[in-house]
């Protein structure tokens, strides 16, 4: 439809100016600062920088491109108080002067930075953020509340949101290009089309075969064997037990006739072989679970000869028939197939013999990655071993070591439970039993049905239009829409100048011949492109009640605000701290795959970098394994927060949240009465469920730092870098952001051939002085952390040196520490670092902008109030939400 209708009614390029013209607005400081902001800088305080600063730092100089080299300062602009922002946090750090330059006393750093408090807070306005347009996951939310559309996503290949201070929703990094624009007007008509779907022609019935060579052969899951295609085993997962025909798409939702033609394939028992049919959206991952598509039919089959089933069945637009043997003997599943093996081995100890010579050619040592014994080429190497006369059977028994390695392989997640099944397939292919499909024919539509998407568009455009009143004209009927709609789309009431606007871009385009729906198609589109839609905070003015609710209700859901928070809104209630902070809690994250949860931990731990690094082999961690470290995290989060727990249990607390088998692979875990069976690590993770398991405090694992999670984000899969992740820990853990390194240092890159320790290295590099003062805060930390590898398993030697790690250090104020424990004491004991470094965090993430000096100070009262009263982390997020930072324009 969108193609038949101008893109937009207004140019875009209008829409553009519109834009940007409201996002200047709001982009004007509606602070009131003191009439007289050119102040003179204090004879001291100029005294004490012309001693210690300007030789660096003057206009001739500019070191760091930094001028101080002033007889006053106009605390009015903002890049003013910035630079002198920066130099009180120089200085209060200690990193300037630099080590090697003459000091100033205790007295006269104390003096100038004195000064710049007093300065800062008196001329720092609360507040600022910029117009925020909405990130791609407020975008999809906004749009799947407003239209119910509950399925929508962007389009793949959408720009990607700009992160700026870590976080993707702060305003400074959501800028809006004309690419961007170009992208939104595109989504706009996709959504329409959605909505008002352009009307098709009666389709004719047709006939279409699909024969064993077009049915799709995924993993083992099938083969063709003469005039048939064979099923071996069941799954979960389509992609290692169906077939569907790949050449066969219903474009048309109707009532279709399906004609299958089966036999049994060498039956070891009588039986019936029962074959499920299912429908399969053609645009489902192959990685899908069977049970997530509409059951069709099952029929049995008894016969050795081909026979033919014919059934009808209703197929809608993109689908297709899935098949799927459903009592196949062979199991994917992970225990159900270990204990099936468990069985065959022993009745058959010359098969577990050839088993254990394909894992374990050169005794207990395994050959590798499981994975190399998938499929056609692990049952070769298992029929070659059965073929050799000269096979060892001295380790042919249930009770040797390696059969119970062999069986807990099989357990475990892919490599042995998936590589074994892909592997047994071929034996079924083989000898049988396997269920035979010698061919498929589907006719029709015999006639047409209407689908759930047809269904749902109009409800959708029920609920978008209201009840139509006998006798109403179209143009009223669309401006109820508008009146329905606009409020909604803009997060606040509209005026009706506003509603007359969008009247008159459907007006027009009927006066020009275009039909009612048409219209309506173009109005949806305006809408989405409107900056009063994409954008926050649009306009000058203060934040007000809407404001209010939009900013709470994106922090805590990433989704528009609800009916109650705008009806109190309206009332002009919600400002109220009793209302403000009764709705927080009735809105907080508790769930671990709540949104807020799960998007703010991932960018503030840089948990959102597991999905991309797969570690070395070496290391046995699996996809699987990635998924639950990620997933540990959001578990550990949500719970300090639901249950109130105070802010050093994220350090050193008495639980974790984790699978059995991962904290004994990862976590040195010892379990008692262990049961055999193992955990169900699945890569497609459906509602994975993560235990509490207790933990000793004052141990190297649990918490942010001893997390599986946190080591692997800190590294590259392969090597650690002691920099890297002390650089990580002062920023995301203490709060203390070291200054970038001077343009002229070269970068540090491990030395992969081990020749040197990472120890060794550093000393080399930061013999420089520009190097020291910054390396003294970031090493010690690094160092520490060393112990732990690419995946957070410990270990006491550096890589392919040999060398025991030396994990000890002195932190900056003179601590000495030995390994993890030491520092996660002392962090412990110094919490408040802690507790400032992720209020920052949340306020970022919660205001879209990074606080300014004023705000990190209201940050730091606010975090010692709650220190004295219980240091609970709930009370410290509710009493951030009432803080004047966050309730500030």
């Amino acid at each position: 439809m969108s193609e038949k209708i101008p893109k937009v009614a207004v140019d875009l390029r209008a829409a553009m100016s519109a834009t940007m013209f409201a996002i200047g607005l709001a982009s004007i400081s509606t602070f009131t600062l003191h009439a007289n902001t050119d102040l003179p800088i204090p004879e001291q305080a100029i005294e004490i920088l012309s001693n210690y600063c300007l030789d660096c730092h003057d206009e001739g100089e500019m070191k760091g491109d930094l001028n101080l080299d002033f007889l006053s300062i106009d605390w009015s602009l903002k890049e003013n108080r910035k630079v002198w922002e920066s130099v009180h946090l120089m200085a209060n750090g200690g990193h300037m002067p630099p080590a090697k330059e003459k000091q100033p006393s205790d007295k006269e750093r104390e003096t100038i930075l004195a000064w710049l408090d007093s300065s800062l807070l008196e001329h720092t306005p609360i507040g600022g953020t910029l117009p925020r347009r909405l990130n791609q996951s407020e975008y999809e939310a906004t749009v799947r509340d407003l239209f119910n559309l509950t399925d929508f996503t962007l389009p793949v290949g959408f720009p990607r949101d700009t992160e700026f201070h870590g976080f993707n929703n702060v305003g400074e990094g959501l800028v809006l290009s004309p690419p961007l624009m170009e992208a939104y007007s595109k989504v706009a008509a996709r959504i329409a089309d959605e909505i008002f779907p352009q009307k098709k022609p009666t389709p004719t019935s047709t006939t279409r075969h699909a024969g064993p060579e077009d049915m799709v052969l995924s993993f083992s899951a099938a083969t063709v064997r003469g005039d048939a295609l064979l099923l071996a085993s069941r799954a979960e997962q389509i992609m290692r037990s169906c077939t569907w025909p790949s050449r066969i798409e219903i474009m048309t939702s109707g009532t279709y006739r399906v004609t299958v033609s089966t036999s049994q394939f060498r039956p070891i028992s009588d039986e019936p072989m029962k074959l499920e049919f299912r429908a399969r959206e053609l645009t489902a991952s192959d990685r899908s679970f069977t049970d997530t598509f509409r059951f069709l039919k099952e029929i049995e089959v008894s016969s050795e000869s081909p026979e033919s089933v014919t059934f009808e069945a209703d197929l809608y637009e993109g689908q297709t028939l899935l098949l799927r043997w459903s009592n196949a003997e062979l199991d994917h599943e992970f225990n159900n197939l270990a204990d099936q093996m468990e069985a065959w081995f022993e009745r058959d100890p010359r098969f577990l013999a050839a088993w254990q010579k394909a894992v374990y050619p050169d005794g207990l040592t395994p050959r590798g990655k499981f994975t190399y014994l998938r499929g056609r080429n692990g049952w070769d190497v298992v029929t070659e071993n059965l073929a050799n006369p000269e096979l060892d059977m001295s380790q042919a028994k249930m009770d040797t070591e390696m059969t119970q390695r062999l069986l807990k392989s099989m357990r475990g997640l892919g490599g042995g439970t998936y590589s074994t099944a892909d592997a047994m397939c071929h034996y079924y292919f083989e000898n049988g039993p396997a269920l035979a499909v010698h061919g498929l024919t589907v006719e029709g539509p015999l006639k047409i049905v209407e689908n759930p998407k047809d269904i749902r568009r109009r409800e959708i455009r029920a609920q978008l239009l209201g009840e139509r009143q006998s006798g109403q004209s179209d143009e009223s009927y669309a401006r109820q829409m508008l009146e329905r709609t606009l409020p909604q789309a803009f997060r606040r009431p509209v005026g009706n100048q506003t509603i007359e606007t969008y009247m008159l871009i459907a007006k027009h385009y009927w006066a020009e011949g275009g039909n009612f729906e048409d219209g309506l198609h173009l109005l949806v589109r305006n809408i989405l492109i409107s900056p009063r839609f994409l954008y926050r905070l649009v306009g000058p003015q203060k934040l007000d009640e809407y404001d209010l609710a939009s900013r709470l209700s994106y922090f805590l859901t990433q989704g528009p605000p609800d009916a109650t928070l705008s009806s109190l809104a309206e009332s002009g209630k919600l400002s109220d701290p009793e209302i403000l902070v009764r709705e927080a809690r009735r809105l907080m994250p508790s769930r671990p795959d709540d949104a807020m949860i799960q998007s703010f931990t991932s960018q503030w731990l840089d948990t959102n970098l597991l999905k991309d690094i797969m570690p070395d082999p070496v290391f046995k961690f699996s996809e699987g394994e990635i998924e639950i470290a990620r997933a540990e995290v959001e578990w550990f989060f949500a719970e300090i927060l639901k249950e109130n727990l105070p802010l050093t249990d994220f350090i050193d607390p008495n639980f974790t949240f984790t699978t059995t088998q991962f904290a004994k692979d990862n976590y040195e875990y010892k379990v008692l009465n262990e049961k055999l069976k193992m955990d169900d690590y699945r890569v497609d993770v459906r509602g994975l469920t993560l235990d509490r398991l207790p933990m000793q405090r004052g141990g190297r694992y649990g918490g942010i730092l001893g997390q599986s999670s946190t080591m692997i984000a800190t590294a590259n899969g392969v090597d650690t870098q002691p920099v890297l992740r002390g650089v990580w820990v002062l920023e995301n853990i203490l709060g203390m952001p070291p200054p970038p390194p001077p343009k002229n240092v070269p970068a540090l890159t491990p030395d992969t051939r081990g020749s040197t320790t990472p120890r060794e290295l550093l000393a080399a590099h930061t013999s420089e002085e520009s190097c020291a003062s910054c390396h003294k805060n970031i090493d010690p930390i690094g160092f520490v952390l060393e112990n732990f590898d690419p995946v957070g398993n410990w270990r006491e030697e550096w890589p392919n040196s040999g060398t025991p790690i030396d994990s000890s250090g002195t932190l900056p104020d003179g601590t000495p520490i030995a390994d993890i424990t030491d520092l996660k004491s002392w962090i412990v004991e110094n919490i408040d670092f802690f507790s400032n470094c992720l209020a920052e965090k949340l306020l970022t993430y919660a205001t879209g902008r990074v606080p300014n000096y004023a705000e990190i100070k209201e940050i730091e009262t606010i975090v010692l109030e709650n220190h004295k009263n219980g240091n609970g982390f709930q009370d410290l997020f509710l009493a951030l939400i009432t803080s004047e930072t966050f309730r500030t324009k």
